[in-house]
């Protein structure tokens, strides 16, 4: 028994020895501070919401998109809405859009976008406004849990008497990122004897080069509509934001979008 003793109390010295010492102590793994480093910005999700006047099911679409736009705050959502077809309110822009994203496919409205192609919801997902509401809710919120792999900012700069909008987009991602254009719409809020909201004119796109990781990309817009506010018809001004986005133009997703009031 004691020499059974005597061989335990003989390794654990010998162990101590070869660890110099250093058995009970914890390691430590140097990092390669070389490494690219993964910094990564929070997602603003765009939902375009393509609409017709006189669409009988366009307006479940409208209430329950409006107010998640309310709920989440331009920070995370942004809504805009499209309309087509000759209703009054569509533009020739508005119209091309949906012929890009849509092509020979299926057509007809309410028709959501989020985040571009990312993902699809045509007509409602059923005809209660709760299941609508949950269902638009889940798309967004998956989206918002990915990382952006860009940074974007931008700005209304007054010449004279309107703005011009400039801006900058980075990658903050360790790849190289491609097939990018940077895009911008300019929308109106309506009254309650209107639309919400909807778009009056879209940009025309700026291609990106192959963005490598780090690099940036200095973009500048001038609106054909003026963006200073006029005055309404019953003497009140009218309010119009922007919306300035990053677009892959071959898978077509949208990969960061920013609100500027």
């Amino acid at each position: 028994m004691k020499e059974k003793i005597f061989t335990f109390i003989f390794l654990i010295v010998l162990l101590l020895t070869l660890s110099g010492n250093n058995f009970f102590t914890p390691r430590v793994f140097a990092q390669d501070n070389d490494s690219p480093k993964n910094v990564f910005s929070t997602r603003t999700v765009l939902v375009e919401l393509f609409v017709q006047e006189g669409c009988l099911t366009c307006p479940t679409a409208e209430f329950c998109l409006e107010d998640l736009a309310w709920e989440y705050g331009t920070s995370k959502f942004i809504l805009v809405e499209e309309h087509l077809w000759g209703d009054g309110y569509d533009t020739f822009e508005t119209n091309a859009r949906y012929n890009w994203y849509v092509g020979d496919g299926k057509k007809g409205t309410p028709d959501v976008f989020i985040n571009g192609l990312t993902k699809r919801l045509q007509g409602l997902a059923c005809e209660c406004v709760e299941g609508n509401y949950e269902c638009y809710e889940d798309a967004i919120d998956k989206e918002l849990i990915k990382p952006s792999l860009l940074e974007l900012t931008a700005s209304k700069i007054k010449i004279e008497s309107d703005y011009i909008i400039e801006g900058t987009v980075e990658n903050i991602s360790d790849i190289p990122l491609k097939d990018l254009a940077v895009c911008g719409m300019v929308g109106k809020e309506g009254d309650e004897s209107g639309p919400y909201n909807y778009i009056q004119d879209i940009f025309p796109f700026q291609y990106m080069p192959v963005l490598l990781p780090g690099a940036t990309f200095n973009f500048k817009f001038v609106p054909e509509i003026l963006l200073a506010p006029e005055s309404g018809i019953n003497g009140e001004e009218e309010v119009l934001y922007l919306v300035i986005f990053v677009q892959n133009t071959e898978s077509k997703e949208i990969l960061q979008a920013l609100y500027i009031e």
